[in-house]
């Protein structure tokens, strides 16, 4: 048995044929000529059998392909027509005649529909399908939802860009953590600044890929460092014919619908346009010898931005509130009454006479703010008056982009495939004050490029090397207007660039200008790999090995030019209150007087971090029947360095060699800096991964199979965005410094000390004390998740080219990142023990400082006049904190302890043959977890699922925020079969086809139950925590429809199964809720085909495409924050969401 040359090899998405060559009486034919010819190419290669008539294939690259045995003294058989996808592993068997009259035997084979070698899970599209079924966006990311346990990421939608391309679940994973490859090489990189999440950021056009494979439940051990799903792209090559194509997708406002929401509001359909247009042209350089491919497209975009906002009404922005009313808890209305935070009396402020601000105590600046929001175009509520205000917008964005691919067959030893691909994307937004954007201009640049050589060294020895490039750079703008012309100080723009400090308001009202929109970056992702492949008896073994190193260049201050929070507590009768009828952030705005807020000066980071693995797999053909793969992987991350040494590492158990008066011991809790010996946390050198897969033939038409293996998820090490809190000055703006008793800080004056530079090292051990310390390493190993993945399931071929099988999937995963980028990170926090002895205020209450001597007077070693610890009085909370020397959090690299279970029953469905065909799943499943997220929670809902108290980490057990219990998702093409060349008219002339024949229909249809609601409360006081509310009621929904909830204005909760658990008490409501979901999907795409073939070997198509087309709309969240008025309403649409839109299309192929 020989080996393929290396002429088809692609190996981490190669394909295998095996077989065994018979002749009629079932007896094995040794020493038969096994020839497989590309059929592009006209590239063939031929292997002898065994004494046991076995023959394979290995390292085939994804292609149509014949396959032929002969034999002395019996006929050829020729199969024509087999089609191999990436990584799949087929068995073709061949029978041959005694030679008589006839000299060869030809069958036209089908694209093998069994998988008989392995026991992955997963799907595969072919390239006819990513060109034909209606793709919004013309992203092939779409086509990953065909596969079973794939599901969108919870309040996110589909369409969702962040992260591009990975933001999507796949059998119970997180979010982002799937692998992506583009003809071999990495193409996705770690998310920069978040560690443990990838990004994809150039996608080829869909008319450049042949095949689409998703594999995400037990792959082989030649792929690790991902969440346990790979996406396994091969790009288009060039053969021995010429082929084109060129194309146009269309869309236009004229043929949209309107959204419920502005249709409802009488708003008009805002300006939409799309169009997408491009062309390919492959061929040889030299026949059978040198090929290539050459795309190139540009889309450009008019995309509506749906603005829902409260914005202060006239006589609000004049500080009069006499109209001004809401909600109590019992639904009745009240008035909202401001009250005077600087006249207080007994512990109480007075309330404004009137209900208004006199004008002499308005904030100059606030009443320039004021001039920034819109006057509202809605009644809004009938009471509170909230949600006043809707707006449609207009985004624009334009990409360009082109691949060009070459290969090249030296010799029957020797092939070389290189690609280099490139993308430039712009885009914009208005400048919208009110709706909490600020108006932006993104930019970014992308390069990927790959480059394989396959060496067939002997006729059973493949060796096969890759290197790849992923390059991105991002060098975006911030659009804002000067704030020294609006009063602001100049000291807010220290991090050399001008822009509104970002504007925060509490429920309801809609905050001014984005915070944190500014970023700069540019990565770089090296991939080498190179792997053997040899053939021994009837083994398939491979190994080999993989590195990557990542670069990372990285700017985004958090909040760049500050961030200002105002809450309507600070105009309530008592600052602490639970009571939202009291008290209004725009008053709090109008008086100057926020509640908390920050600016933080941040140099950029250079990071470097690698990723390393070495891997065995063995597929090992026990009988004809019986497969089974062996595999082991080990592999390790090394957590990053910055080029500058601008890291810093928290040692939670490390002697400051300091003692306070009053706090018992030395303190611990210290601060270690780079040296040589200590660049970066950890390495976790404990990651080996067995895989075991077994596939058995029933018969022809039906296998079995099952699988378990251990994958390990992305380290959090890979890069962070920021340096060490040593390296930055994160500044908070301290609005008071006794509990909201008097003013210190103003929006005119924001940093009455100064604001402070970074300390770099001068202290040492002892940097950020008297500070927050919100730092990203630890002293800790930085150890990957660990996922265990399990499977069983069995496939038949039914009559009509029907393929169903039927899965049990399941994974356990152990030592996940907890979410939140610093609550969970935290290890300065109060104990639930100690903090439920106390009172909101009694937390906040100023006591005698015991570390006013090291910041001030003659013994002080710290030189910080702005920390609150020179004062001789600090806030209680901070004494009971178990590092009381930081003014705050104590931060490391997030906990490692979360685990998630997820279980599912999978059935798929497949036909690729007749003028019928399809491809989808159906998934019932349930997952659960600890925290739906890592590091990166800022997506969709993800961010919402925080935990009440930090030491009681596993109470927050329960559904997870991606569970979807039902999924249902489908793809179909149907060719009517009328026209020339088709079933009915197969002889008919050209005119009578042009009219009547070549009409084709596709669809794109996805069914699924909302995933889960969560919940919050106005007022959460729970120190250190995330509140939550107690449920009442076993069943506290109403059990209305989001249609209806959002049309009639009712809650979709029962207010009375709902109540505040008490000042620093825990809430009874989980992080997530099974009974309440948010809306499901209900979507259909159509398309309508028109076919013409002007000339031979010519095809003019035209279409007509309708995405949504029955024009169901999905609703977004609900109002969830219990306290507020309109706790349980729907005002927004889902993320991604968009009405029916039409698209028309010309395709021209030859």
């Amino acid at each position: 048995m020989l080996f393929a040359l290396g002429a088809f090899g692609q190996a981490s998405f190669q394909a295998q044929i095996r077989g065994v060559v018979k002749d009629a009486s079932g007896a094995v034919v040794p020493d038969a000529k096994v020839t497989i010819t590309n059929v592009a190419t006209n590239i063939s290669v031929s292997v002898t059998t065994d004494e046991k008539g076995d023959y394979t294939f290995n390292g085939l690259h994804p292609a149509t392909y014949s396959v032929t045995a002969e034999a002395q003294g019996f006929q050829t058989n020729e199969k024509k027509d087999v089609v191999l996808a990436p990584s799949q592993q087929t068995t073709i068997d061949f029978t041959l005649i005694p030679a008589g009259v006839a000299s060869s035997v030809t069958v036209t084979e089908a694209a093998p529909l069994l998988d008989t070698g392995n026991s992955t899970l997963g799907s595969t599209v072919q390239g006819n399908y990513t060109r034909d079924i209606p793709l919004y966006g013309r992203s092939y990311f779409g086509l990953v939802f065909l596969s079973g346990g794939v599901t969108e990421t919870s309040g996110s939608g589909i369409s969702d860009s962040y992260p591009a391309g990975t933001n999507f679940v796949s059998n119970g994973q997180r979010n982002a953590t799937a692998e992506v490859r583009l003809d071999g090489a990495p193409t996705s990189a770690p998310e920069q600044g978040e560690g443990d999440t990838s990004n994809v950021y150039y996608q080829p056009s869909v008319e450049t890929i042949q095949e689409f494979k998703v594999l995400n439940n037990g792959f082989s051990a030649e792929f690790g460092n991902n969440g346990g799903t790979v996406i396994n792209i091969v790009m288009k090559s060039g053969g021995n014919q010429f082929h084109g194509s060129g194309w146009w997708f269309g869309q236009r406002s004229a043929l949209d619908a309107n959204d419920f929401f502005s249709h409802a509001a009488g708003i008009p359909i805002t300006d939409h346009t799309h169009n997408q247009y491009g062309g390919l042209v492959s061929g040889p350089i030299q026949k059978n010898k040198m090929f290539f491919m050459v795309d190139v497209e540009r889309a450009t975009d008019v995309t509506p931005n749906h603005i829902n906002a409260t914005v202060p009404t006239d006589l609000q922005r004049k500080g009069d509130f006499s109209q001004t009313y809401t909600y109590d808890l019992n639904g009745k209305p009240v008035s909202q009454q401001v009250f005077n935070p600087f006249a207080i009396s007994n512990g109480n402020r007075m309330p404004f006479a009137g209900n208004v601000i006199p004008s002499s105590m308005l904030s100059p600046i606030a009443i320039n703010l004021m001039k920034f929001y819109p006057e509202p175009n809605l009644p809004g509520d009938p009471v509170s008056g909230t949600n006043n205000f809707r707006r449609n917008i207009s985004n624009t964005s334009a990409v360009y982009q082109y691949d060009i691919k070459l290969d090249f067959q030296w010799n029957e030893r020797h092939h070389t495939s290189g690609r280099y691909s490139m993308s430039h994307n712009t885009s914009q937004s208005p400048l919208v004050l009110g709706n909490g954007g600020d108006g932006w201009s993104y930019l970014t640049d992308a390069r990927n490029a790959v480059v394989e050589h396959d060496w067939t060294i002997s006729p059973r020895l493949l060796l096969s090397s890759r290197l790849g490039l992923d390059r991105v750079n991002g060098p975006n703008k911030l659009r804002s207007p000067d704030p020294t012309t609006f009063g602001f100080p100049s000291i807010l723009e220290q991090n050399g660039f001008v822009g509104m400090p970002g504007i925060t308001l509490g429920t309801p009202w809609t905050g001014l200008f984005n915070s944190a929109g500014f970023t700069r970056f540019a990565h770089t992702l090296y991939t080498y790999s190179s792997s053997f492949s040899w053939v021994k008896g009837s083994h398939s073994m491979k190994f080999g090995g993989e590195q990557r190193v990542f670069f990372n260049n990285f700017w985004q201050p958090y909040f760049p030019n500050g961030d200002f929070s105002f809450a309507q507590n600070v105009t309530a009768q008592q600052p602490f209150s639970a009571d939202t009828t009291q008290g209004n952030s725009i008053a709090s705005l109008l008086l100057g007087y926020g509640d908390s807020g920050g600016i933080a000066i941040q140099p950029a980071v250079a990071d470097v971090s690698k990723e390393t693995g070495f891997y065995f797999q063995d597929d090992w053909r026990v009988t004809s029947k019986l497969t089974v793969n062996l595999g082991l992987r080990y592999e390790w991350s090394t957590p990053y360095t910055e080029r500058f040494n601008q890291v810093q590492f928290s040692d939670f158990y490390g002697d400051s060699g300091i003692t306070v008066p009053g706090i018992p011991g030395p303190l611990k809790g210290i601060t270690r800096f780079a040296t040589s010996g200590r660049r970066n946390l950890p390495v976790d050198r404990n990651n080996f991964a067995p895989r075991l897969g077994i596939a058995y033939a029933l018969d022809s038409k039906t296998v079995i199979r099952t699988g378990a293996g251990v994958y390990y998820g992305m380290s959090v090490g890979t890069n962070f965005q920021y340096a060490g809190p040593a390296f930055a000055a994160d500044s908070p703006i301290r609005f008071t410094l006794d509990s909201f008793q008097t003013q210190y800080a103003t929006l005119e004056n924001p940093f009455p000390a100064g604001l402070p530079q970074p300390q770099r090292q001068k202290y040492g051990k002892l940097a950020q004390w008297g500070s927050w310390d919100y730092n990203d390493q630890g002293t800790e190993t930085a150890r990957n998740a660990e996922i265990y993945q399990w499977n069983f399931g069995i496939q038949r071929l039914l009559p009509k080219n029907l393929v169903v099988g039927i899965d049990y999937s399941a994974n356990r995963s152990t030592h996940l990142p907890w979410s939140g980028y610093s609550a969970t990170r935290n290890r300065n926090f109060i104990s639930s023990a100690i903090r439920r002895q106390y009172t909101s205020d009694e937390l906040g209450a100023l006591v005698n400082n015991p570390f006013q001597p090291l910041f001030s007077g003659p013994s002080a070693i710290f030189n910080e006049p702005q920390s609150i610890y020179n004062n001789a009085q600090i806030p209680l909370i901070n004494l009971l904190r178990p590092y009381p020397q930081f003014d705050g959090a104590f931060t490391g690299r997030p906990l490692l302890v979360a685990t998630s279970w997820y279980n599912s029953m999978q059935l798929r469905f497949e036909r690729r043959a007749g003028f019928l065909t399809f491809q989808g799943n159906y998934t019932f499943s349930k997952a659960t977890d600890d925290s739906s997220a890592g590091a990166n929670a800022f997506i969709g809902n993800l961010n919402n699922g925080n935990p009440q108290e930090l030491d009681h980490l596993k109470a927050e057990h329960g559904i997870g925020a991606n569970d979807a219990t039902h999924r249902l998702a489908f793809a179909a093409v149907l060719e009517i079969p009328i026209g020339r060349g088709r079933w009915l008219g197969r002889s008919m002339n050209r005119i009578a086809d042009a009219a009547i024949g070549g009409w084709s229909l596709s669809s794109s249809v996805t069914f699924q139950t909302g995933q889960p609601l969560f919940l919050t409360l106005v007022n959460s006081r729970i120190a250190d925590g995330n509140q939550r509310p107690n449920i009442l009621c076993s069943h506290p929904g109403t059990g209305i429809s989001f249609h209806h909830a959002a049309a009639t204005g009712d809650s979709l909760f029962k207010l009375s199964c709902f109540g505040d658990p008490g000042d620093q008490q825990r809430g009874n409501a989980p992080r997530y809720l099974s009974y309440l979901r948010l809306d499901g999907i209900h979507n259909v795409d159509l398309s309508m085909r028109k076919s013409f073939v002007p000339h031979e070997g010519t095809k003019l198509e035209v279409r007509v495409e309708s995405f949504n087309a029955t024009n169901t709309t999905r609703f977004g969240n609900p109002d969830v924050a219990y306290g507020s008025p309109t706790f349980g309403q729907v005002f927004t649409l889902g993320p991604g969401f968009a009405p029916k839109r039409t698209q028309i299309v010309a395709r021209f192929e030859f």
